[in-house]
């Protein structure tokens, strides 16, 4: 039998082929243009949990699963989500003005600095956030230590209104759960029927900086320890487990400890400004039962 009807996916020839769903964010580390490679590797099954849903590529992809736990500790992403979910017109509506008339440096520093007062509405602010995503430099998403958003303007001549994107969002957010929460909590709700999809910052691979610090606190190396050990838990506990992370050594040793089946998928980096500087490497997809592939 091959792995995609083990999985019961499509054939890596009809994935290639498939029309995949674009975000609605921009996000670093996203993983839309790896889809063909990460979908045919997650099983099927009743519910999809993800620990850090980021753009939410992959959960808005997914015709395997009836329902979705969708967290991430960046409270504004999830707040953006969960008013979408429960007010999408309001946010439209809010959101249409602000990319009409604020497309420049001063629009965009006013955007900012009434975001960070904490002073809007759940509508307001949401509309905000991704306003400052669709606006900012690159899509990132990064606060200062004072919990400030701090990524300057793009000047992008005329940023993309993502109202297609979002529609296909709320069509499927009636079958979400979005919570803010960190992997362990996350994944201490996994159990028989679940399928886990983890996308945590990457460890960097040696001789380089990885952007780890989307959050307070970061992501180090005891992280990544911890959540390879959280996903053996709720494998354990009876759900399927997959991983994306970075082709370091050191976590190719972790997950072969925890035994987990590795694939490698190739993935072009994005963080860096200059289109000549990012690079193609390879990734790895790991996988904790629903499958019994080889690497």
């Amino acid at each position: 039998m091959s792995l995609a009807n083990e999985c019961g996916t499509d054939t890596p020839e009809l994935a290639a082929r498939r029309v995949w769903r674009r975000p609605f964010l921009k996000w670093a580390g996203g993983k839309y243009h790896q889809l063909p490679d990460i979908d045919r590797l997650i099983p099927a099954g009743l519910r999809l949990i993800e620990p850090f849903v980021g753009g939410g590529s992959v959960f808005i992809n997914s015709d395997k699963h009836s329902s979705f736990l969708l967290a991430d500790v960046n409270a504004d992403l999830i707040h953006l989500y969960q008013m979408l979910a429960v007010a999408p017109d309001a946010v439209l509506r809010h959101a249409r003005l602000l990319f009409g008339s604020l497309n420049s440096a001063e629009g965009y520093a006013a955007v900012a600095d009434e975001f960070n007062a904490q002073l809007l509405g759940g509508p307001e602010r949401a509309a905000a956030f991704l306003y400052l995503n669709r606006h900012c430099f690159n899509g990132l998403i990064r606060y200062n230590l004072a919990g400030k958003f701090n990524v300057g303007w793009g000047k992008y001549p005329n940023p993309y209104f993502p109202e297609k994107e979002i529609e296909a969002f709320t069509a499927l957010a009636h079958n979400c759960v979005f919570m803010i929460a960190g992997y362990r909590r996350t994944l201490s709700l996994a159990s028989e029927g679940d399928v886990v999809y983890c996308d945590p910052p990457y460890e960097p691979l040696p001789g380089t900086n990885g952007f780890t610090n989307y959050a307070p606190g970061g992501f180090n190396w005891d992280d990544q320890v911890a959540l390879a050990e959280c996903c053996v838990a709720a494998h354990q506990r009876g759900a399927a487990v997959v991983i994306s992370n970075s082709s370091a050594p050191r976590i190719t040793e972790l997950y072969a400890q925890h035994g987990f089946t590795l694939h490698h998928v190739r993935a072009r980096r994005s963080i860096s400004s200059k289109s000549s500087t990012r690079e193609t490497a390879n990734d790895i997809v790991a996988v904790l039962g629903g499958m019994n592939s080889g690497k």
